[in-house]
């Protein structure tokens, strides 16, 4: 495989080789562990009917090797309206997630890149989902109002936080959340809007 040139935040350099080793075992591993979170996300928040809008352009940042493109294929048929745009640091999970587009006849694309970094312009997705990628180590604060940027008029982000424990995911970006939902023990959901 060739490798690619991506330019890192400081520390993603050790992730970015993690999960370039782990790309080919992830599905096995975490697939149905995601797979529960993307249901609990979308019934929480009723995303159906925003996804399956017409010309929506949704953004999947840390797109992982296609989980939500799988997930969306299952239960949304009528999303194939949408633009699908993945963000990956891992260039081996992001062939994985381009893979997954192909088979679901999505039209999209997938970008190799830092999330704390994004290679977007502002104001360029309706819809941003961010499911099980920050943690609270992260300076959240900072990159949720990054991720909240790139949402257009009326759009909607979705992002889960990481944590041993929930309250330090809460502290300093609770203000910016509209509604926080417990995913599960470990794990919190923010959703704004723009």
């Amino acid at each position: 495989m060739k490798r690619m040139l991506i330019e890192v935040s400081e520390g993603s350099a050790d992730v970015l080789e993690w999960y370039d080793e782990l790309s080919s075992g992830y599905e096995e591993l975490y697939g149905d562990e995601q797979s529960l979170k993307y249901t609990q996300v979308f019934k929480e928040l009723s995303l159906r009917d925003r996804l399956t809008s017409e010309n929506q352009v949704i953004l999947d940042l840390g797109c992982g090797v296609g989980g939500l493109i799988r997930f969306i294929r299952n239960e949304f048929p009528t999303v194939m309206s949408s633009y699908y745009v993945g963000l990956d640091l891992s260039p081996s999970m992001c062939f994985l997630s381009r893979e997954q587009i192909d088979r679901a006849g999505l039209l999209g694309d997938v970008v190799a890149g830092d999330i704390f970094r994004p290679p977007f312009r502002d104001r360029a997705a309706n819809t941003i989902l961010s499911i099980t990628v920050l943690t609270c180590r992260d300076s959240l604060r900072e990159t949720i109002l990054n991720f909240r940027n790139l949402l257009k008029s009326n759009g909607l982000l979705c992002c889960t936080v990481l944590c041993s424990e929930s309250s330090q995911i809460l502290e300093g970006v609770l203000d910016l959340c509209e509604a926080v939902f417990t995913v599960s023990q470990r794990e919190i959901l923010c959703v704004t809007k723009s």
